[in-house]
């Protein structure tokens, strides 16, 4: 079995100066990382990377030009694991999307409505129509962890390691083997 450690929305340095030791401990022995976006700050992959071999894809911030490394990185990186297809997407796939997702997270920090899991199901959704061959698809993008079956797809958020009004910080554990997928998310501040 591979265990894969999943990490996004770093913020690195606009939202955190540097990853907290919890990152290092709680990924610790993991055979791969896969970070699914707005790392702002590449040299986050290399900190990762001592950990274990890691790959990442480019975040929504760099629209803001916030982050121009992280053009560098793919929109999407589809994946071969153990005979399972993984797609790995930050999830706005668009500045448009984008903007429309802020929307629903600039509602919540306003009180204007408590946030319900809608960003991760329009996520879910969109990336469901853009990605139907994928297995499994690991994004981030709303800063909240989420594990949820669709059909023949699991949809893995693992939450973002900055912190924010509605979640704590996490990062997540995919175990797979040939025959199998396991799910973990793992709370930062425990």
């Amino acid at each position: 079995m591979i265990r894969i450690g999943l990490i996004s929305d770093t913020h690195i340095p606009h939202r955190l100066a540097a990853l907290p030791p919890a990152v290092f401990e709680k990924l610790a022995g993991v055979d791969l990382i896969l970070h699914a976006g707005d790392v702002d700050d590449l040299k986050v992959l290399a900190q990762l990377g001592r950990i274990a071999p890691t790959l990442g894809v480019r975040g929504n911030v760099h629209f803001q030009a916030l982050a121009p490394n992280d053009r560098a990185l793919p929109l999407a990186l589809p994946l071969e694991v153990h005979g399972h297809r993984l797609l790995l997407t930050h999830g706005h796939l668009s500045l448009w999307h984008s903007l429309t997702d802020k929307r629903y997270g600039i509602q919540s920090l306003l009180g204007w409505r408590l946030d319900d899991g809608t960003v991760n199901r329009r996520l879910i959704r969109r990336l469901a129509r853009a990605f139907p061959q994928a297995e499994i698809i690991i994004f981030g993008h709303s800063h909240q962890p989420c594990v949820e079956r669709v059909d023949h797809q699991l949809f893995v958020n693992p939450g973002a390691v900055c912190p924010t009004p509605w979640a704590s910080p996490s990062v997540g554990i995919l175990r797979l083997a040939p025959d199998q997928v396991e799910v973990e998310i793992l709370p930062l501040d425990r």
